[in-house]
Order: structure tokens, then sequence, then C-alpha cells
């Protein structure tokens, strides 16, 4: 008999450590699966155009994870294409065929004289970036507006065009050059602040090195240029390098505004949504009205 319990006990303590081992594992790995998905809705730009058939960025970041191409992004373009590919160790592909690729950066513009006040654009705007009152005038914050398109379709009048965005500037190509770097040190020696202009150089492409290697402390002075064997654009890359980082810096801010902005909104319609499901119906409403009346004259 001691012998039948002692291995009851012993079957239920190991179904309870294998239970507990599989929940440890199923937590580790969703949280691993979220961790992926935090990098790749990062990469995103955050425009929330649903361009690629997803509600928004985070939605479309979790399917790209599970298995969901990464071509499907306009906004994006072939820049964000090869940055998710080289994240999720897939295959570089071409922008999808039903798709269009976006040129340049664009905003919404209201022609706010022929604008009825229809408000069907505030609806559409997935990030609140248009505002105005029923009957009257609408007009586009256009440092919020992320040229999403889902306001155009809309609007009855056809009052909003899209403009080029004023504050999008172009990224500047690094400058060439005939001579590669000898690795000699000179330039180190010559720079007045202290910094690696050899290892600055060599991290042209690279953001985060040449945040680490301090960039934003070069003046420019061009001693490094002068010292330089290999007569390299040394000055002129770092000008470049600083340039092309502050574009991709204010390119992060709006995309980190435009996706609060989003989730305010979803959280937004979602409690309106509920509010509207727990009013109560029309024969409710009146069955208590009746209720009261009969309370009232009794």
């Amino acid at each position: 008999m001691t012998s039948i319990v002692s291995t009851i006990l012993l079957l239920g303590g190991l179904a309870l450590i294998t239970g507990l081992l599989l929940q440890l594992s199923a937590s580790y790995f969703h949280s691993d699966t979220n961790k992926v998905i935090d990098a790749v809705n990062r990469l995103l730009p955050q425009s929330q155009c649903a361009q690629c058939g997803y509600a928004g960025c985070r939605p479309y970041a979790q399917a790209v994870v599970e298995g969901e191409a990464t071509n499907r992004c306009p906004p994006g373009g072939e820049t964000l294409i090869a940055n998710l590919a080289s994240l999720l160790n897939r295959p570089v592909l071409a922008l999808a065929d039903e798709l269009t690729a976006i040129d340049q950066p664009v905003i919404a513009k209201i022609k706010e004289h022929e604008c009825i006040g229809c408000s069907l654009c505030i609806k559409a705007c997935p990030v609140d970036a248009i505002i105005g009152a029923p009957q009257l005038m609408h007009t586009v914050i256009s440092q919020d507006c992320t040229g999403c398109e889902l306001c155009l379709a809309p609007c009855p009048v056809d009052c909003i065009d899209l403009i080029p965005a004023a504050d999008a500037g172009l990224r500047l190509p690094l400058p060439t050059y005939n001579m590669p770097c000898i690795h000699c040190s000179a330039c180190m020696d010559a720079c007045p602040r202290d910094l690696a202009p050899q290892h600055l150089f060599l991290s042209a492409n690279k953001t985060e090195p040449a945040q680490q290697l301090r960039l934003a402390d070069c003046i420019e002075c061009g001693l490094c240029d002068r010292v330089c064997p290999s007569r390299l654009p040394l000055t002129r890359t770092f000008q470049v390098m600083k340039h092309n980082g502050q574009l991709l810096s204010n390119e992060r801010s709006a995309a980190l505004r435009a996706e609060a902005k989003f989730n305010r909104r979803e959280q937004r319609l979602a409690t309106e949504a509920n509010q509207v499901l727990a009013r109560p119906k029309a024969e409710d409403a009146q069955a208590l009205l009746d209720a009261l009346r009969e309370e009232l004259n009794s």
C-alpha cells in the first residue's frame, strides 16, 4: 500500500513539475516573441496608413513575425525591407506588385475655402491630425500628419490635397574617395577634441557606433583632412553623417509621436464603443420609464 501511495505521489510530482516547466517555457517564448514584434515595430514608419492590409503598424509587425511578407509597407520602402530582412534573417524582396512606392514624404492639406465641415476626414484620420467642428472649416496639423491618404476617399467635395512635407529633408550621399583608409591614426593625433576620426569614418554607414564615438562633438575644423595621407574627405563625411543622423532622429521622433496618438485614438474608440454597448436599448429605457410612471401614480 505504501509503495502504491509513493508511486502516485511521485507521478503527481512529476506531472506538476512538467506543467510548471511547460508554463515557464510558454511564458518565455511569448516574451521572446513580443521582443521581436517590438523590434520590428520600431523599424516601421508608424504612418498607420493601412496600405499593408492591417489596421496599423503594430498589427503588421505582429503579422510579419508570424510569417507575413516584409514587402508590404510603401512608406518604409526599400530601406525598411532591407532592415527587416536583416533583422529577421529573410531574403530582401521587392515591394509587393499591388503597392505603389512613395517617392517623397507627403502630408495632407485641406483647401479650407472648399471645406463643408462634414467631419468625415476627422473620423478617418488614424492619428487625430485633423481638427475642426461639424459644419465649420477643418484644418490639418501638419507636424502630426503622416501622409497616410486615408482622409482623401471620405471627403465628399474632394478638398484635400497631398503636398510634399516641408520639413522632410533628403538624405545626402556619402562623399566618394580614391584611396582607402590605411589605419595610420594620424587624424586621431591631429584632432583637437580627442576624437577618433579614423573610426568615425569607418562607421559612416552605422548610426549607433557613430553616436558612441561622439560624432556630435566634431567641430569640423578640417585638421584631420590635412594630415590624412590618403586624402580622405573626412570632414565632409562627418558633415553628411550629422545631417543624415539628424534626419533619422527627426523621423524617429515623429514616428513615436504618431504611434502614441494612434494608440490613444484606438483606446478612445474602444472606450466609446463599450459605452455605446453599455447603454440601455430603447425598449429597456421605455420599460424603465413606464415603471417610474406607475410608481409615481401609485
